[in-house]
């Protein structure tokens, strides 16, 4: 066995690992992003219209990530929309099930014969990139680029660690994981929450375990630990978000860490049922096959789905119970029903008024962001400003779907003037996102170009901060609650933002004459002030809409 070690290249081998892994991780990324933007917003749309029922979201689940190979992704976007309220959490529990289903198509794949043809299929993919303009037969292209090139990597990874299953070292090693499994299960874990790829981390496993170098049972181990760590995804993606978007990863990380509990204790008789199925079905050399490690990933998430699926109501009542609301408007109580619509216009708007809160939520979170933002460069800060918007057009869109619907019925004129006003409402909330989406735009420019505030324009912009901050929060406040009083406080106090800004600018031109301010900060001090201005004004015209009757912006207000 000694002179085995010697000789192997290690040089040759241990770059032909790392760049297959490369080519593997990247192919599999093509792939999945590429699918994505084939899907694009439609993938939202299924989510939101066919999701009423945890039954369907399972479905849906199983569905959606077996197109877009990508269950960290499905969980990520259901998050996001719980975030929005567009998705109810046992709803959002079925579609984070499915998902686990879905992403065992990927394992099924690279289990079959396909690998043979990568050559042709990465051909195919080049020429529809290099040679059609078509966007959509561009993105097929990179979609069969990266297919092809997934099962490349794989193949030269494979060639590469052959060799090393000579080495008695690796041999033990990798011994050690069946004889430990829980070692498999912390590798599996850590290496998923790394790479972010669930489907990555089997791709790899299948070519280990196809060179004999790691036994069923370690293998099983890692696949465990490998649902684990796809959790992260959700997790980092709730992250300052409410507390059912909380929950929903909650949940995702209860539903996998929960089976992988259960079949770690049961993962020798798992082990020779699997050993025992992959026989059944004819896998006659099932202790090298990938296949075999396919049975294995799909037979955990399938056995979990179904005996968790009964178990649904409890889960979210315990999550619940962990993860307290903290005076947060639930996805559940604004589930904008459809049936509402022409059974009770009145409910439906009522409907509507608990969702135009929830929308201001994010809109207030939003402005903290952006604010935070300003003076710190905290890339995350930037992050969630800009899954704020997307959230803040997603809502507008379908609130605005929503009251549309209720406008079409039979109503009487209060009615008619709510739709009106609830309309104009979630437009002004949406453009006072756009404006901060502007003002963060303007920050990062400050800080790519490394410039700091001229003392007093910070001072002027801390104190505008501070008065509009109060300024949103009381407008949103009025609309909801319909407080007059509040009202008349953010009208009344419209003049004296105008008057502030208008002074501001005045500073900014006497520090430009001065010469005492920065090039570039004369450029887009006034940008800033423009659009702090504006999210006054869009609070004002919330204000308005609480203080008069019929839908009208007087002058008197505006």
């Amino acid at each position: 066995m000694p002179h085995l070690f010697l000789e192997i290249e290690w040089e040759i081998t241990i770059f032909s690992i790392l760049g297959g892994l490369g080519v593997f991780l990247y192919g599999i990324n093509l792939m999945s992003d590429s699918l994505k933007k084939i899907a694009g917003s439609k993938l939202k749309l299924i989510l939101e219209k066919t999701t009423n029922t945890p039954l369907k979201g399972i479905f849906v689940g199983i569905f959606i990530t077996a197109i877009i190979q990508s269950s960290s992704a499905t969980s990520a976007l259901v998050v996001g929309l719980v975030r929005a309220g567009l998705m109810t959490l046992p709803q959002a529990v079925g579609v984070i099930f499915g998902a686990n289903i879905g992403t065992t198509f990927t394992s099924v794949l690279i289990s079959l014969s396909i690998g043979d043809y990568k050559y042709p299929i990465m051909f195919v993919g080049a020429v529809m990139i290099f040679f059609i303009q078509n966007k959509k037969v561009k993105n097929y292209g990179r979609t069969l680029m990266g297919f092809g090139m997934l099962f490349f990597g794989l193949e030269t990874m494979g060639d590469a660690l052959k060799e090393f299953s000579t080495l008695p070292g690796y041999v033990n090693l990798l011994s050690a994981v069946s004889n430990h499994p829980i070692l498999g299960v912390l590798t599996g874990a850590a290496t998923t929450a790394v790479i972010q790829s669930s489907s990555a981390t089997i791709g790899i496993l299948q070519t280990l375990y196809n060179n004999g170098g790691v036994p069923l049972v370690g293998a099983i181990a890692i696949v465990l630990g490998d649902n684990i760590g796809t959790t992260v995804t959700s997790v980092m993606a709730s992250i300052g978000g409410s507390s059912q978007a909380k929950r929903a990863a909650m949940i995702h990380v209860m539903f996998n860490t929960i089976g992988t509990v259960v079949f770690f204790i049961l993962i020798k008789p798992y082990s020779m049922l699997i050993e025992w199925f992959a026989q059944v079905v004819g896998i006659t050399d099932w202790e090298t096959s990938r296949f075999t490690i396919s049975l294995a990933h799909v037979g955990f998430n399938l056995i979990n789905v179904f005996i968790l699926y009964f178990f649904i109501r409890q889960m979210v009542w315990l999550v619940s119970k962990i993860i307290p609301s903290k005076g947060e408007i639930l996805a559940n109580e604004i589930a904008l029903e459809e049936t509402l619509v022409k059974e009770s216009p009145d409910l439906a708007l009522e409907n509507v008024k608990n969702a135009i809160g929830n929308m201001g939520n994010v809109a207030r979170g939003m402005y903290e962001f952006v604010y935070n933002y300003a003076f710190t460069k905290d890339a995350k800060e930037l992050e969630m400003v800009n899954q704020c918007e997307e959230l803040l057009d997603d809502m507008d869109d379908k609130i605005h779907n929503y009251l549309v619907k209720i406008g079409a019925q039979d109503l009487v004129d209060r009615q008619i003037q709510q739709v009106a006003k609830d309309i104009d409402t979630i437009t002004d909330v949406e453009r006072i996102g756009d404006h901060l989406n502007n003002l963060s735009e303007f920050f990062e420019m400050r800080h790519e170009k490394k410039l700091g505030f001229h003392d007093k324009a910070r001072e002027e912009l801390e104190e505008l901060f501070e008065i509009l901050r109060r300024t949103l929060d009381q407008a949103i406040n009025a609309y909801i609650n319909m407080d007059r009083d509040l009202a008349l406080e953010v009208n009344a106090r419209e003049d004296k933002l105008d008057r502030m800004v208008k002074k501001f600018r005045k500073n900014h031109i006497n520090r430009i004459n001065d010469k005492t301010c920065e090039e570039f900060e004369a450029g887009f001090y006034v940008d800033i002030l423009s659009n702090m201005e504006r999210i006054g004004d869009h609070c004002n015209n919330m204000a308005i809409n609480v203080l008069t009757d019929d839908f009208t912006h007087d002058d008197q207000y505006y």
